[in-house]
């Protein structure tokens, strides 16, 4: 495979350590299979803490390139746009890729400078309803820069592809991969005295699309003794008072514990007896992916991203927005647990045989050639 040169770079997330969500595991996931697969120099531009730019190596041979805490302060998309030019004058990359919708707003940028620029759209960023008209508007304009700028736009979602074919936009579809939950340690189960199959299980930023309104509602409609504690791992709320008004929802089986690390959301995510994703905007969740590749019985929105990932099994699948029909669906779940092994094994043959981050690195990979 000839390259224009052995330099890789990714902009967009938090930091090649970052938990935030789905942008950084994803890159994560992809560069440390990149480093296995071909002898290049690889690049994931972050947020750092100090006065001025940092360049960290990882153990995998990922550089990090974290921007100046004050850069931070201003803003994910300036930190994006100063990490960007670090890049430009010190590391010349043969190619970028930009995640996200607002970092692909930089594309233009990098055609300028005769990049090989790859825009990897992770969701409809823009349809989010917690931004305002200006953010709206630098993501619309992000989305137009990755689909109309760069030289190749990636999409994680067949329902996106689908989206841009109505808009006339082409797009490439590289879907993500099953992150493995093995090894886990079952002794930290103990911290929320909780057990194996014992508990129902909620993974997301405290995001309004995120719908923990409506799983909160739904598991406030279950049978006293069918109600095993639901766990909610998930912070980054848009505010104080949406965080707050979650909280007044919730019974007192609910147990929310904020963003965790990766030791213990893996060993929540490997022992839940359902994983619930009530979101209705996402690209490819990971969540939902690691859920099933660990086996696990899971429930999601009826939404077109979540049903492509499920090859539509309606078993799995309830009305978007539902309360009732979600805690039907749990109720039925949670009295019969061989019904769940049925569903979680199933699942997890479905995810082997369809998402593997290894084929996703080497399709990224491709991207980079001329």
């Amino acid at each position: 495979m000839k390259m224009r040169n052995n330099k890789i770079a990714f902009i967009g997330g938090r930091g090649i350590q970052s938990n935030y969500g789905g942008v950084e595991n994803s890159i994560r996931c992809i560069t440390h299979e990149i480093a296995t697969l071909k002898d290049c120099a690889i690049y994931v531009s972050g947020h750092g803490d100090k006065a001025w730019f940092e360049s960290i190596v990882n153990p995998n041979k990922v550089k990090a390139i974290n921007s100046p805490i004050w850069a931070n302060a201003i803003g994910h998309w300036c930190s994006c746009l100063f990490c960007l030019f670090y890049l430009l004058i010190v590391v010349r990359p043969g190619t970028i890729y930009f995640f996200a919708s607002g970092p692909s707003a930089l594309c233009i940028i990098t055609r300028v400078f005769g990049i090989k620029t790859v825009a990897c759209l992770r969701a409809i960023d823009s349809k989010r309803d917690k931004w305002g008209i200006i953010n709206t508007g630098i993501l619309k304009f992000g989305e137009f820069s990755a689909t109309r700028i760069a030289h190749v736009c990636t999409v994680n979602s067949v329902a996106m592809q689908r989206y841009f074919i109505a808009r006339g936009a082409k797009t490439t579809y590289i879907p993500n991969g099953v992150s493995s939950c093995k090894g886990c340690d079952k002794d930290l189960l103990g911290q929320f005295n909780i057990s194996r199959n014992g508990y129902i299980l909620f993974a997301a930023r405290l995001d309004p699309v995120k719908r923990l309104e409506v799983l909160l509602q739904a598991y406030a409609l279950l049978p006293a003794k069918l109600r095993v504690p639901l766990i909610v791992a998930g912070g980054y709320a848009q505010s104080e008072e949406y965080e707050q008004g979650l909280k007044e929802l919730a019974i007192p089986s609910v147990r929310f514990v904020g963003h965790i690390g990766e030791p213990l959301m893996s060993t929540l995510m490997d022992n839940c007896g359902i994983f619930v994703l009530p979101s209705v905007l996402e690209g490819m969740s990971n969540s939902l992916l690691s859920a099933m590749g660990a086996g696990r019985c899971i429930i999601c929105a009826d939404v077109p991203e979540n049903a492509d990932v499920v090859n539509r099994d309606k078993r799995v699948l309830y009305e978007r927005d539902n309360s009732k029909a979600l805690s039907a669906m749990l109720e039925t779940y949670l009295g019969d647990h061989n019904l769940r092994e049925e569903i979680g094994m199933q699942m997890r043959q479905l995810a082997e045989q369809e998402f593997s981050w290894n084929e996703t690195a080497k399709s990224f990979l491709r991207l980079a050639a001329w």
